[in-house]
């Protein structure tokens, strides 16, 4: 199988918009990105496309990207010349579906042939057909892993015999061994039960004439049984007539019970109406004797409430004149600040120029005084020196008396400056204090208004209590009236309950006969169960007896049947079991291994190295006097100094042997599998090697690369992909994987 080209959607770590990698355009090249960007997505993608399975085994819903509902992939492939394509699909909605279709050309052409069978079991197993490679034999032939290259060389005799019965799928001679010994154990299972089932016939026989005289007296006792159980049957259904009659007569005293409770229940609820009636009717009355006193003091509530409104407005007012008295005075203070540290480096300014100008005044009068010498170091100095020093320490002081005057002017405006906003505040507090002399009744206000705020509520009562007293008093009597017709409703149903209790008191009586008339039905019905199953029990025995002579010899016949298949199966487990089948293939691998290996060993090494198996050797100590020999899988290297231990050769070498043994394992088991090893990926963690190691492998896949139509390198070392000049480069950004061929 030979790589054409791959497109795929939402498959792991890629989304929507992922190029078509095309294998086409190139022999060999290096997948490279950072740990974790999707390299080893990519050959997932192609061995779940083929086979549904990848690094995660059977779990596809785990391969679709998060937050995704459909996941695609198509991949297409060059196979003994001609062009395949398999389609794979799953969808998580409704419970998850997949699709799987295998055509015969490009997916694109008109001319594609469909193979897609009726299942996708069925199309799969098309595919395998038609690959020769099962998932298995794909992953060990075609994938060189990280870890792996070395498992065969390093191992001991027996373990490399375990790697390579693992290699040769060797384990389902192991199974069909397990299976045979299993069919060993069933077999001799089954002829135990046969014996025993056997000698139970024979003892069953033996009793023949005993039965057929217990199923006679057993049919005997059963009708006798049945007789009796039909005249209690009859004595029931009699008293259960006379229980229907009592019973309706029961019920409609129970109803006459249940509507005087209700009643009752009712003449509560008309007393609280009527208790709620008087009262109501009582507190109305008593409003209304306070009339005068609630209307005055309603009034004056009114009369509060209303210049408290008018005072509510300029309450608002003033806090918001304060809220801008603070906003201002806040504004002045930072200003005032501002303006203070102005002034102190003014005053600063002033005070060094006055200081420097001091000491230049100083300098001239010695220059005055003493012509011939400086006045700072104290050395001579010319008459024309002196001059011009003076002249310069005139024009400084000059200059400074300038900048004094310039800075004791800034000085003086700015202590002289008056704010706007210290203005604005002025006219700010006299506005607060006009509102809060017009507002000082406010809180008086509050307090009265707080004071009479329940007679609003008792005034609403008096308007009420003028239009509801005479309701209230009719309602009263409306209520009366309901209560004595519910009494006497409640003694005429009384008088109906006085037989209730007789009544309920035969009902019991005629359930004890029907309870006691049940138990022995009861006990009959068992008694007849029981005596109608001892005579099935024997007539079905009886019955047997002239079948069972006939099962006697058929059993006979199946025992010697079984004791042959048992025979046959002990031997099938010998031939399945490592000394039989399984030692044969692997005897017959090893040369073709030996010859691939030292093939590839031959062109990596300038035929400098060869690879020996030696499948026996002589033990180490002596038995019965004499040496033996054992059972191993011994390699022996040689090279132009001889035969050494794997162990003595340098990393290089080694490496070397271990690609070579790899490559012979791998394309052993693809030719056993009915197919051709075209395509080889490796993926050997190249970050455990050092510089050296790095070029030897370069060196090694550059020696082999004829002997395979495609090479993919996995790598996500920058020194490395550079040794290849063809590179997938693939990358993850916030949108999903995605990825580059460079060097095309």
């Amino acid at each position: 199988m030979v790589p054409n080209k791959l497109k795929l959607s939402n498959f792991t770590s890629y989304g929507t918009n992922v190029p078509e990698l095309d294998f086409t355009s190139f022999h060999m090249a290096a997948i490279s990105g950072q740990n974790g960007a999707g390299k080893s997505s990519l050959l997932d993608s192609i061995t779940w496309c083929l086979w549904g399975s990848s690094r995660l085994g059977d779990s596809t819903d785990q391969l679709i990207r998060l937050g995704q509902q459909i996941m695609f992939v198509e991949f297409s492939f060059q196979l003994d010349g001609h062009l395949y394509t398999v389609k794979r699909q799953r969808v998580l909605k409704g419970g998850g579906t997949t699709s799987l279709e295998f055509l015969s050309g490009s997916a694109s052409s008109p001319q594609a042939h469909n193979l897609t069978e009726g299942t996708i079991k069925a199309t799969q197993q098309k595919i395998i057909d038609t690959l020769h490679l099962t998932y298995e034999t794909f992953v060990n032939s075609a994938f060189i892993r990280q870890g792996h290259a070395d498992e065969f060389t390093t191992k001991g005799p027996s373990d490399r015999k375990r790697i390579l019965a693992d290699i040769l799928g060797l384990a389902h001679y192991e199974v069909l061994e397990e299976k045979a010994k299993e069919k060993v154990k069933e077999v001799q299972t089954k002829l135990q039960l046969l014996e025993y089932q056997l000698l139970e016939i024979e003892a069953e026989l033996s009793q023949k004439e005993e039965r057929e005289k217990a199923l006679s007296e057993a049919e005997k006792e059963a009708e006798e049984a049945e007789k009796e159980l039909k005249q209690v049957e009859q004595r029931i259904k009699l008293i259960e007539a006379e229980e229907k009659i009592i019973s309706v007569k029961i019920k409609s005293l129970e109803e006459a019970e249940e509507r005087i409770k209700t009643a009752h229940k009712e003449l509560e609820d008309l007393k609280l109406q009527i208790s709620l009636k008087e009262r109501s009717q009582s507190e109305y009355q008593e409003v209304l004797k306070q009339r005068k006193e609630i209307e005055d003091n309603f009034s004056k509530l009114k009369g509060f409430i209303e210049k408290k409104k008018t005072l509510d407005s300029k309450r608002s007012d003033l806090i918001t004149v304060k809220d801008e008295l603070a906003d201002l005075q806040k504004v002045i203070i930072e200003r005032d600040n501002k303006r203070n540290q102005a002034i102190t480096e003014l005053q600063v300014q002033i005070k060094k120029l006055q200081t420097e100008t001091e000491q230049l005044e100083t300098q001239n009068k010695h220059l005055k005084e003493h012509k011939d010498s400086c006045p700072t170091c104290g050395q001579a100095i010319g008459i024309e020196k002196n001059s011009e020093i003076i002249k310069k320490n005139s024009t400084a002081i000059a200059e400074y008396d300038a900048s004094i005057k310039e800075f004791a002017g800034k000085l003086d405006k700015f202590q002289k400056f008056v704010f706007p906003e210290s203005i604005q505040a002025k006219e700010k507090e006299q506005v607060i204090e006009t509102l809060e002399q017009e507002t000082k009744d406010y809180q008086y206000l509050t307090q009265q208004i707080s004071t009479l705020g329940h007679y609003e509520n008792l005034y609403l009562k008096l308007q009420q209590a003028e239009t509801a007293v005479k309701t209230q008093e009719e309602a009263a009597l409306d209520l009366k009236k309901i209560y004595q017709t519910k009494e006497e409703q409640i003694k005429k149903e009384e008088q109906t309950l006085e037989g209730l209790e007789e009544q309920q008191k035969q009902f019991l009586e005629i359930r004890n006969k029907i309870q006691a008339e049940e138990s022995v039905k009861e006990e009959l019905a068992k008694t007849v169960s029981e005596k109608r199953g001892k005579a099935g029990e024997a007539k079905q025995l009886v019955s047997r007896a002239k079948q069972l002579e006939g099962l006697q010899e058929e059993k006979q016949k199946n025992k010697n049947k079984l004791a042959e298949e048992k025979g046959a199966f002990e031997e099938l487990a010998l031939a399945f079991g490592k000394k039989g089948i399984q030692a044969m293939i692997i005897e017959s691998a090893i040369p073709e291994i030996e010859d691939e290996a030292n093939r590839l060993l031959d062109r990596l090494t300038e035929g400098r190295m060869k690879v020996h198996f030696e499948t026996q050797r002589e033990t180490k100590t002596k038995v019965a006097g004499e040496y033996g020999t054992i059972e191993t899988l011994d390699i022996i290297i040689s090279d132009e100094m001889g035969e050494r231990p794997y162990e003595a050769y340098p990393g290089g070498e080694q490496f070397r042997v271990n690609f070579a043994m790899r490559l012979a394992l791998s394309k052993l088991l693809t030719h056993r599998a009915g197919a051709r090893l075209q395509f080889l990926v490796v993926d050997e963690g190249f970050g455990t090697q050092d510089a050296e190691g790095r070029a030897r492998i370069v060196e090694a896949l550059d020696v082999i690369k004829d002997d395979f139509e495609k090479i993919l390198i996995i790598t996500h070392l920058e020194e490395l992909k550079e040794e290849f000049p063809v590179r997938i480069e693939v990358q993850k950004g916030p949108t999903g994987s995605t990825f580059e061929v460079v060097g095309i």
